[in-house]
């Protein structure tokens, strides 16, 4: 499908939209809904992947990578369907949700969040929520898998802004944000680029990964060179959002020659608090999170480079290539060698 035909044929409902619109409407009036029950094709629903509330084996609660991604697929992009029904849920990914035309509302961890024509929204995994479009306004989803978010998107995290300090806690911090929105209104660029991640997921020609991901990178940096400052947070304390933020950042920018003592010092505090302060953002000692830490980024340069694996353990921090290779195991239920060709043949 080239660009212009995509274009057009947003704004129209395939067939799965047309049978939610069906179930909508037929839902409004008591006789109408029963009969519509009444002839459901549930063989058809199950071939279709459809979601019906009356049948529970139907409806995820929680969203896996495998729902939405094919094999070794990193990101993915899709027209959300008109009349959904509203599931709440969650998902092992974040979620990019942009309004191409209309609104829509969302419901996340009990509060209502409208947002409208140019509104990008993100959410991290585990963010329990739900997505009402009962009009035919066009939404597209932009699902990325964590860990490509972490692998190829590391130029943002690298530097100190809004997106990067939303992703990191997200993935390390115990209480987090439950989403961010950017109003980018009517921005040709960002509603350009997000057509041709579209165009490049429905086409799947030569490369269409790559342009997706460099797509979205580029999107990402047009939200914060343009956007930034208007950014729509939940409110926390900043105070302590900004504390964990250092300490986590600390971590992963010396994760390779790094212990306690040096983190208290640089921050000038005890020990003992430092501690504190790790479990308490993350949930997880500084161990742990050290060790989480060190095997994403050797999964990284297991996929990334030719690097043998002693030499990426002693990348990462671990001097002893056997104590890496069962470390490495532990985390991820594979050896580094297996993970590296599970990757390499996806």
């Amino acid at each position: 499908m080239d660009f212009d035909a995509l274009q057009r044929s947003i704004y129209e409902l395939n067939e799965e939209e047309l049978f939610y619109k069906k179930y909508y409407y037929a839902k409004q009036q008591e006789y109408s809904y029963q009969k519509f029950l009444a002839n459901l094709d549930i063989s058809y629903i199950k071939k279709h992947h459809l979601i019906i509330p009356e049948y529970p084996e139907t409806v995820p609660l929680i969203y896996e990578d495998y729902w939405i991604f094919d094999v070794g697929q990193p990101i993915s992009a899709l027209k959300h369907n008109c009349y959904t029904p509203a599931i709440t849920h969650d998902h092992t990914f974040f979620e990019l949700t942009y309004v191409y035309d209309g609104y829509c509302k969302q419901k996340i961890n009990g509060r209502r969040v409208d947002i409208r024509t140019g509104d990008f929204m993100i959410i991290p995994p585990g963010v329990l929520h739900s997505i009402s479009v009962f009009n035919e306004s066009v939404i597209i989803q932009i699902p990325v898998k964590t860990n490509t978010l972490m692998r190829i998107f590391s130029n943002f995290l690298s530097n100190d802004n809004i997106l990067s300090m939303f992703f990191i806690n997200s993935i390390y911090a115990q209480n987090v944000n439950d989403y961010i929105i950017f109003h980018s209104g009517s921005d040709y660029h960002i509603k350009t680029a997000v057509l041709m991640m579209l165009t490049e997921n429905i086409n799947r020609e030569n490369y269409w990964q790559n342009m997706m991901i460099n797509t979205a990178m580029n999107i990402f940096g047009l939200l914060l060179r343009n956007y930034e400052k208007g950014a729509e947070l939940p409110s926390i304390s900043k105070k302590i959002d900004a504390q964990r933020f250092g300490l986590i950042r600390y971590i992963q920018d010396n994760y390779m020659n790094i212990n306690l003592d040096m983190i208290a010092s640089k921050f000038h505090y005890t020990p003992e608090y430092t501690s504190k302060l790790i479990k308490e953002a993350t949930g997880m000692n500084y161990k742990t999170i050290l060790q989480k830490v060190r095997i994403e980024r050797a999964s990284f340069l297991l996929v990334d480079t030719n690097l043998s694996v002693q030499n990426i353990g002693l990348q990462v921090g671990y001097e002893n290539v056997e104590h890496f290779i069962r470390t490495f195991k532990k985390v991820n239920g594979m050896t580094p060698t297996e993970y590296r060709k599970r990757e390499a043949s996806a």
